[in-house]
């Protein structure tokens, strides 16, 4: 069965605890990180963002943020386990806020938009662990993404093509 992966999966980290979190690894709450983290958190589920779209919406509110500072932030805030990082395209590193719970959840990606859209399936997890057994490895991630054309994207070209004829 396949479900979308809901909003209130979606952790919302207080000050306190990332606070908490990065002092107990030995590290400060500096204002980039939390912005950084914050900038997340306020787009919401769905969003995932490269170092550069990370350092142009934080420069876009007025934030002094040098790209170097984001990508050390968004290195350690994954390190924290605070944000997942993927590659969408092979050398494209986009990070997501980390959903709460433990169950592994894929990406569809549209071609023509980039709209992603993320889903929870039993199925592939099973057939991955399954995969695992046979083969002996030991999972540390189930993580699979889909490229195809969304539903918005195929009606506009439906559109379109209504409208030439």
């Amino acid at each position: 069965m396949v479900k979308r992966v809901p909003v209130a999966a979606i952790r919302q980290y207080s000050q306190e605890h990332l606070r908490e979190v990065l002092n107990t690894a030995g590290r400060r709450l500096t204002p980039q990180r939390e912005k950084v983290l914050s900038l997340f958190q306020s787009l919401g589920p769905g969003h995932h963002l490269t170092a550069d779209d990370v350092h142009h919406h934080l420069k876009q509110s007025g934030n002094k943020v040098s790209l170097a500072t984001v990508y050390r932030s968004l290195k350690l805030l994954v390190t924290m386990r605070l944000l997942d990082e993927g590659e969408w395209q092979e050398g494209l590193r986009c990070y997501e806020l980390r959903q709460g719970g433990s169950k592994a959840h894929h990406h569809m990606i549209c071609m023509r938009c980039d709209h992603t859209e993320e889903f929870v399936s039993e199925v592939i997890t099973a057939a991955s662990r399954d995969v695992a057994q046979v083969t002996g490895f030991e999972l540390t991630e189930v993580r699979l993404i889909l490229r195809g054309v969304c539903r918005r994207c195929r009606q506009r070209s439906k559109a379109t093509a209504e409208t030439l004829t």
